[in-house]
């Protein structure tokens, strides 16, 4: 086995960190035991805009970076670090297209759940599925949150800038 504690051969739990470091350390066993950890090197793909997607991803070790594109036009919204989510929307809303491209930024570890096996857990556990639930709940408030207020301090960015504007 590597000696790497934060390699994916060496996890066999999810760390108390991000979005699980309030959850309970069942909590965490049994989602760990329904996914796997894998390695994933610089620039690979975790999704890709649009294509069907049913997987939820925890960033354990390295980065990722999120990117939006319409047209021609590319713009990064996000750099995910460890223990933060991707692909947690379909988890809960299983609209099935990725709303973003994930690319990993630095080698990372991640660990990730299919749907599926996310829904089967739930099953097995209903207390341990609400308290995940309301976990990642917390998580999608605070980035709610967090892009309201970035949108706000934008456009007041933008009105300054009219109100400047030597016409």
């Amino acid at each position: 086995m590597n000696s790497d504690p934060l390699s994916a051969t060496a996890l066999v739990t999810l760390p108390a960190i991000g979005v699980f470091k309030d959850v309970s350390q069942r909590a965490r066993q049994l989602l760990a035991d329904a996914g796997r950890f894998e390695s994933l090197a610089h620039g690979a793909y975790l999704t890709t805009q649009g294509q069907p997607h049913d997987t939820m991803s925890v960033v354990i070790a390295g980065s990722m970076k999120v990117y939006v594109h319409s047209h021609a036009d590319i713009l990064e919204v996000a750099i995910v670090k460890p223990g933060e989510t991707v692909g947690e929307m379909n988890l809960l809303d299983p609209v099935a297209r990725a709303s973003a491209d994930v690319v990993v930024g630095d080698s990372s570890v991640v660990f990730t759940i299919s749907r599926e096996d996310f829904q089967a857990m739930v099953q097995q556990d209903p207390l341990v599925g609400l308290e995940l639930v309301t976990a990642l709940g917390k998580e999608l408030c605070q980035r709610l949150r967090k892009t309201s207020e970035t949108m706000l301090r934008q456009t007041e960015t933008t009105r300054a800038n009219f109100r400047d504007m030597d016409y």
